[in-house]
């Protein structure tokens, strides 16, 4: 693929995610505004198990993006594609029924029951619409996936708009319906889109086992590495719901929200980096790491800075969440640690199919969420040391992960890695304990000496900007 292409592939997946930020910004800004404390920590408890719903599939639609990444639509056999749809449709459908049956009987909170049951409804929707999306990545439409994305958060959008602004239905089960209606929205979209692979034309059933068996086999590694990646901040969220309650989750769901807004450019990049990477050649891959590294550390390093002006504007628009916008010091280096492992870690393990090395390193940094969780909030029922504990546990599995793969690489990022953890402990610290503007022109300083230090990567990231404009 040449630049051109590449560049447009990115300007359309950034422009579907620059408006998925705004309708993300709107749902953490104006959402907590009209719905009482209670309703919106029980939405964000939905929200939770529902960023879990996509490992139903078990590792089958994982298998099937590692096996046909990088080739093009015309080239998906169109028998084999249906038989693995139809088959993961009819496993949501009873997986759903399953543990809506099983909550029912095992949990006693009806508020949990509940979230729980409105979450796993919507199984069947998501994973059908989840492997459209990754179709739409794998084989390079990333104009389709761009409008397959505008679609969902525009619906989604108009409809809390009207449910909340216009009808003044302040209320849980409206955030659900207009959630529900959007994913029906979008399943409708991806038929249309996959269209040419849903016609109900089959290979017999021994080969459509034996083609999920396949992609079970491939895909079930990285899934589960993916399932300890997200548990690594899920266990840690979910000490909190039973340490605490609702209203002081969804306090926190909220900062950690607002903490993960720049994850969504961060993303829109990584869809198509994949791809390319995986078809780069070995010998420059080191030299693309730094380069990419090294941009990286400047543009998120920076971004940091947005915390000051963000943290008055949240205190005065919603001042019922003004004691809990100061875990907004804490969290906000997050999009440090997660946007490099999500666009450059991982993406590289992938790419050289490290599944089982990205499994390890996330198994291990699962078991240090678990010990770390039971000690903050079942021995000192700290919630602070709890908050804190989330971006610990990211810079331990971002620095982690970039020690093996600067191995794999044959590299040396050490002092890389603590000039990041220094600077994002300088954030922290004067975050937390200077509440004032002194705390800005601290970390503001030691951005400055940063950038001073590494002014030769700086001026060659501007050459390369004004080479591609």
């Amino acid at each position: 693929m040449n630049f051109i292409d590449t560049f447009k592939n990115i300007a359309y997946s950034f422009s579907a995610n620059l408006f998925s930020l705004c309708i993300s910004v709107f749902m953490v800004m104006v959402v907590p505004k009209f719905l009482s404390v209670h309703d919106y920590g029980l939405w964000q408890l939905f929200l939770f198990y529902f960023s879990y719903l996509g490992f139903l599939h078990f590792g089958w639609e994982d298998g099937i993006y590692l096996r046909y990444a990088g080739k093009s639509f015309d080239e998906l056999d169109q028998r084999t594609f249906a038989g693995q749809f139809y088959g993961i449709i009819i496993l949501q459908i009873f997986l759903a029924v399953f543990v809506i049956f099983g909550g029912q009987l095992l949990i006693t909170d009806p508020i949990k029951r509940l979230a729980l049951t409105c979450a796993v409804c919507l199984a069947p929707f998501v994973n059908f619409t989840n492997l459209c999306n990754f179709i739409m990545q794998i084989t390079n439409r990333i104009k389709d996936y761009a409008k397959f994305l505008f679609t969902e958060r525009i619906v989604f959008f108009l409809g809390v708009v009207i449910f909340l602004l216009g009808l003044h239905r302040n209320e849980f089960c409206y955030m659900y319906y207009a959630k529900l209606f959007s994913m029906i929205i979008l399943t409708l979209s991806g038929i249309y889109l996959c269209r040419n692979l849903l016609k109900p034309r089959f290979y017999p059933m021994r080969r459509i086992v034996w083609e999920m068996k396949k992609n079970l086999t491939v895909g079930s590694k990285l899934m589960i590495a993916n399932i300890a990646g997200m548990l690594i901040i899920g266990i840690v969220r979910y000490g909190i719901s039973v340490g605490w309650d609702v209203s002081t989750f969804g306090q926190v769901s909220l900062t950690l929200g607002i903490s993960n807004f720049f994850m969504v450019f961060i993303s829109s990049v990584s869809v198509v980096f994949f791809p390319i990477i995986k078809n780069l050649d070995k010998n420059k891959r080191v030299t693309i790491y730094r380069t990419i590294r090294a941009s990286l550390d400047i543009v998120l390093f920076a971004a940091l800075i947005g915390y000051y002006p963000l943290k008055c504007i949240l205190t005065w628009w919603l001042p019922q969440y003004a004691d809990s916008l100061i875990y907004m010091s804490v969290l906000f280096p997050i999009c440090v640690f997660n946007s490099k492992l999500s666009l450059l870690i991982n993406t590289y393990l992938k790419s050289m199919r490290q599944e089982v090395l990205m499994l390890k390193i996330n198994v291990l940094s699962v078991m240090v969420s678990l010990a770390v969780t039971f000690v903050v909030v079942r021995i000192f029922h700290n919630l602070s040391l709890a908050v804190l504990s989330i971006v610990g546990i990211y810079a331990f599995q971002c620095c982690l992960a970039e020690c093996f793969i600067s191995h794999l690489l044959k590299m040396n990022v050490r002092k890389d890695i603590l000039t990041d953890i220094l600077l994002c402990g300088i954030f922290i610290a004067s975050g937390w304990y200077i509440q004032n503007v002194w705390c800005m022109v601290i970390y503001v300083g030691a951005y400055a000496i940063f950038i001073m230090l590494n002014r030769d990567q700086v001026q060659k990231l501007i050459k390369l900007l004004k080479v591609k404009s």
